[in-house]
C-alpha cells in the first residue's frame, strides 16, 4: 500500500492523480473545507501556476502544519461543486499566488475551456477585495475571448505591456470566396500576423509543410507574418522590438515599446 496522508492509504500499483491527493487530505481536514486557488483551477484543468502546496479554504478553525498544504479561513465557503471551489472564485483567490501575467493566462483558459464566460471573469476579477485586489482588477481588463493558449495569452501581452497596439485573437482572414488562413493573433490596420509556433510546428512534417503554404499565401495577400517561439518569449523585450520594426515597416507612427510597471508587474515575464 501507499501511504498518501497518514491513515489514508492506495494500492501501491495505482498511481495517485490531484484527485487521489486532494481527497486524502480533505479526509483529514475538518469539516467546512474545499480546494481552492491555484489547486482548485488544476483540477478544472487550468494547468496554470504551481499546484503544490495544495490549497484549501475552510469555515473551521483550524491551522495547518502541513508543509504541503495552505488552508485559508474564510466566513463562507466561496461558489463550490461538491468540495472544490468553482473557477472563478478560485481564479480570484488564486491572485496571491500568480503574477498579473499567470491571472490573465488562467483568465483566458477558462474562457476557451467554456468553464467561464469573459463577463463572469471579468466581474469575479474586478470584484476582488483584500490582499492582491488591485493585480485581479488589472486582470480583469486584460482578459480577453479567442486565444487559443497560453502561450498565446502571453505573446499579446507582450505587446500590451510594452504599450503597442494591441492585436485581435485568432482572427480569420480571406473572404467569402476565398480563405486564406487563421492566424494567431492579428494587428489588422498593418496586415500583420502574429503566430506562435510550438515545437510541433517544426518536428511534425505534415504541419511544417503546411506551414510552408500557409505562410505563401499569407505573403500573397499582403500579409507580413511575425513567426515567435517559446524561446523567443524567454526574451520578450526583443519580440517587442521585432513587432515594434514590422508596425514601422507597415507604416505606424506611434511610441516605440516602452517597458513600465505594466511590464513589470508580469506582462514582460520571462515564458
Amino acid at each position: 500500500m501507499r501511504t498518501l496522508v497518514r491513515g489514508v492509504y492506495l494500492a501501491a500499483e495505482v498511481e495517485p492523480t490531484l484527485t487521489h491527493e486532494l481527497a486524502a487530505f480533505l479526509g483529514v481536514l475538518p469539516a467546512g473545507t474545499a480546494v481552492d486557488g491555484v489547486t482548485a483551477l488544476h483540477y478544472w484543468g487550468v494547468e496554470i501556476g504551481p499546484v503544490t502546496p495544495y490549497r484549501f479554504v475552510t469555515t473551521a478553525a483550524y491551522q495547518s502544519k502541513r508543509p504541503e498544504v495552505r488552508v485559508r479561513r474564510a466566513g463562507e465557503l466561496p461558489a463550490c461543486r461538491g468540495v472544490v471551489v468553482r473557477p472563478v472564485p478560485a481564479l480570484v483567490a488564486a491572485r496571491v499566488d500568480l503574477t498579473l501575467l499567470q491571472l490573465v493566462e488562467a483568465g483566458d483558459w477558462l474562457i476557451r475551456a467554456k468553464l467561464a464566460t469573459l463577463a463572469e471573469v471579468q466581474s469575479g476579477l474586478s470584484s476582488a477585495s483584500g490582499r492582491h485586489c488591485l493585480r485581479a482588477r488589472e486582470a480583469a481588463g486584460l482578459v480577453r475571448v479567442g486565444s487559443a493558449s497560453p502561450r498565446e495569452s502571453r505573446l499579446r501581452l507582450v505587446l500590451v505591456a510594452a504599450g503597442l497596439p494591441e492585436p485581435a485573437c485568432n482572427v480569420d482572414l480571406g473572404d467569402e470566396f476565398w480563405f486564406i488562413a487563421c492566424v494567431d493573433l492579428y494587428l489588422g490596420e498593418w496586415q500583420i500576423a502574429i503566430e506562435y509556433e510550438g515545437d510541433h510546428h517544426r518536428t511534425d512534417a505534415r504541419t511544417y509543410g503546411n506551414d510552408l503554404l500557409r505562410y505563401e499565401a499569407l505573403a500573397a495577400a499582403g500579409v507580413l507574418a511575425i513567426r515567435v517561439s517559446k524561446a523567443h518569449l524567454r526574451q520578450p523585450r526583443e519580440v517587442a522590438a521585432r513587432i515594434h520594426d514590422a508596425l514601422v515597416s507597415r507604416g505606424y507612427d506611434g511610441p516605440p515599446p516602452t517597458f513600465g510597471p505594466l511590464w513589470r508587474g508580469g506582462g514582460g515575464a520571462q515564458a
